[in-house]
């Protein structure tokens, strides 16, 4: 059995930036944004976690939006603060040039103050692992971008309540895929298949943190 308290974080929101917080960053090769996408994605996850409660484990599930809104990046990491949360996954998608392609998880850095490193990057493993996985079953092209470290601020040890005597909480962000290349936004948003593709990497999602909580 798994059991915890999870905050899930769909990244960006809102019309406004806040806090080191984009209102949205990525647009899709058709034009769906980003922020609508992770809100999209964090939902799905929520509720593959909750029905996971049915199958004998027992999860908390805490969304840092629900809707259209833009929180600060202190205040995102704050949520999990607030609820001694266990894991915080922050979701996003990126974009570059039309062509990048591959799936990346991101970790802050020991020298910016990461007080549980390596706890960090061992739930960014199984995060980075399943999302590729679940991507390059239905899209051989993807790519395995890997575990990275950058300084991000809803990554912050100190705004999810974590010291170096007590940090229970391990966090990581999770880049889901480019968005601006046409096969990925075929892949996730405008494709026959699109819908099925988005519940299996929330599934997919949901199987990392079952497997980082038991």
């Amino acid at each position: 059995m798994a059991k915890g308290t999870v905050v899930i974080d769909p990244g960006h929101g809102g019309t406004e930036d806040i806090g080191g917080s984009d209102a949205n960053h990525a647009v899709s090769f058709s034009g769906v944004l980003e922020k609508t996408m992770t809100l999209q994605l964090g939902l799905l996850v929520r509720d593959a976690l909750l029905a996971a409660n049915g199958a004998g484990h027992n999860f908390t599930v805490v969304m840092t939006r629900t809707t259209d809104v833009n929180l600060s990046l202190a205040a995102r990491a704050n949520v999990a603060r607030d609820h001694k949360a266990d894991l915080l996954l922050s979701i996003h998608f990126n974009g570059f040039n039309a062509a990048v392609r591959g799936v990346e998880t991101l970790v802050r850095p020991v020298a910016d103050g990461n007080v549980n490193h390596d706890d960090d990057t061992a739930f960014a493993r199984k995060i980075q692992q399943r999302v590729f996985d679940a991507i390059h079953a239905k899209d051989p092209n993807t790519k395995d971008r890997g575990v990275k470290d950058q300084k991000l601020g809803v990554l912050n040890d100190v705004a999810l309540g974590n010291t170096a005597a007590n940090h229970r909480c391990r966090a990581c962000l999770v880049e889901v895929e480019f968005i601006d290349v046409e096969a990925v936004d075929k892949l996730l948003n405008t494709g026959p298949s699109a819908a099925a593709n988005r519940r299996d990497i929330a599934h997919a999602i949901t199987a990392a943190i079952i497997e980082e909580l038991k």
